[in-house]
């Protein structure tokens, strides 16, 4: 037997909470399982970072207000409600209340799914055990705050058990008490595990979505078995609702909304109600994990120049070179320059000339000219280096496609350091027809043995080629009109190339 703990401890001067300690754990383990199952339902880890910065702050904040409401006759001032004390010291907030932590977590999962247009549905999936975890993880700082306890043990046996396990941190008020918080963890525990085992069992039953309202019951009738024994520890309730415990009716709400809610989602699924569907159609939860996993993407193909590589500068100098010997009246507008985006020398020049010499001799004039220069002059768009690094870290395999030269498109992999991280390179001499045609990515999805491809332009004919070849098509924003990209119509758009990761998904 050992005796009570503190509910502090120091290191390096700092005095840190047990309790902050157990809840700290609780967020990394949730938020690690959001992002493995998060990948199984589409949703990209990118999403479940930046939601959990959002969402976890506005939880405490939630949890905070709703203790304050019902014990605003302990609060004197703001200070004191922020957690200062008299002397404008900060002495922590000593009352947080669950339940009001979970209402405004949900309502903050909602705006969030909103703003990102992600799957609320799915998101709530990952959520609940989420919460799960936290409150098996967080309910162990209620032991070493010596809180969450029940009446006294009466029986013997019991109290070796307890005593052995627990030694002096469950003796309070001259009592060995029964550990409640180790009831709710262990409940929780339960249904966890329940939920891991029936999203991937189930075939037909489970829906997507259903995983909230599942928590929203099993937490309610826990709640209302644990704060029952709580009731009877001899400590008066903190939080009530005129002569109802508010834990005890919060979870009696939290019963009926989740009963409720999963049998209105299978009743409305789909239906209208005054022009508006308030559930969408159900999913199965195990169909959308086979369709997932079926159609995740393995394979990201590349354009070059405009979509990678900056090297407009170069370009239009190296036209305007050019034009000055070949056709030196000629006045080259913008859209003269953004047309040269995309196809071949050989097309570009031909608009220009019929005679196959001249042509010829203009292509090798442009390509001097634009050798000649181009270490100098082409740069990498913010962020490629790191996504193509990302990517194929993650196991996806990478492509270049592009109408430049083989040659040059290699030396430019070289000159960036790409060439750890590039699986295929083709230039405009690997196939037979340019883009718009198909024959680059087929040519390149054959070679990489590809399954599901995203191919990745700044040029509608990029899209057409995408579009042919039967792989989804993601056109870059960041190009002089961007309009035009829109107007292909690709899968995906993207104003920084950094946004690939959560279309990925990895």
């Amino acid at each position: 037997m050992f005796n009570a703990i503190s509910p502090t401890f120091s290191i390096f001067g700092l005095t840190i909470a047990w309790y902050a300690i157990c809840i700290l754990i609780g967020v990394i383990i949730a938020v690690a399982l959001g992002v493995y199952e998060g990948k199984k339902l589409g949703i990209a880890p990118d999403i479940i970072y930046v939601g959990v910065l959002i969402i976890l702050p506005v939880s405490i904040i939630g949890a905070r207000i709703w203790y304050v409401i019902f014990n605003a006759s302990n609060f004197s001032s703001f200070a004191q409600i922020l957690g200062f004390d008299s002397d404008g010291n900060f002495v922590g907030l000593a009352g947080l209340a669950i339940q009001g932590g979970v209402i405004f977590a949900c309502i903050s999962v909602f705006i969030y799914c909103k703003v990102r247009k992600v799957s609320l549905f799915r998101i709530m999936d990952l959520v609940a055990p989420g919460f799960l975890i936290g409150q098996i993880c967080g309910r162990w700082g209620n032991f070493f705050n010596q809180e969450l306890y029940g009446p006294k043990i009466t029986s013997s046996w019991y109290k070796s058990v307890i005593s052995t396990i627990f030694g002096d941190q469950m003796y309070i008020d001259g009592a060995l008490r029964h550990p409640v918080f180790l009831y709710e963890s262990l409940l929780n525990l339960v249904m966890f595990v329940f939920m891991l085992v029936i999203r991937r069992k189930s075939k037909k039953a489970l829906k997507i979505g259903d995983m909230i309202g599942l928590y929203l019951v099993w937490y309610g009738i826990v709640r209302i078995f644990t704060e029952s024994l709580r009731l009877h520890s001899g400590v008066a309730e903190p939080l009530m609702a005129g002569p109802i415990p508010v834990s005890i009716l919060i979870s009696v709400i939290f019963i009926i909304a989740g009963i409720t809610f999963l049998v209105l989602k299978r009743v409305l699924a789909g239906k209208e109600i005054k022009g508006k569907v308030i559930f969408p159609k159900q999913e199965v939860y195990a169909e959308v994990l086979n369709y997932v996993e079926e159609h995740r993407i393995d394979t990201v193909l590349f354009d070059l120049d405009g979509t990678l590589l900056n090297s407009r500068e170069l370009i239009d100098r190296s036209f305007q070179h050019t034009f000055d010997k070949f056709r030196p009246d000629l006045k080259l507008t913008e859209a003269d320059y953004d047309s040269f985006f995309g196809p071949t020398l050989y097309q570009t020049f031909s608009r220009y000339s019929k005679s196959e010499k001249e042509i010829e001799e203009m292509i090798a004039f442009y390509r001097e000219y634009n050798i000649a220069n181009y270490d100098d002059m082409v740069s990498l768009f913010p962020g490629a280096k790191d996504v193509i690094k990302t990517l194929n870290k993650k196991g996806i395999k990478i492509g270049i496609v592009s109408s430049k030269a083989e040659s040059l498109v290699k030396h430019t992999i070289d000159l960036f350091s790409l060439n750890d991280y590039v699986n295929l390179v083709l230039g405009y001499e690997s196939y037979e027809n340019p883009k718009p045609a198909p024959d680059g990515i087929l040519m390149a999805k054959e070679k990489l043995n590809a399954k599901n491809v995203l191919y990745v332009g700044d040029h509608i004919n990029d899209m057409t080629a995408a579009h042919a070849a039967n792989v989804e098509a993601c056109g870059v924003l960041y190009i002089s009109h961007p309009e035009v990209m829109l107007d292909a119509k690709p899968e995906y758009v993207i104003n920084k190339l950094s946004e690939l990761i959560n279309i990925v998904g990895v």
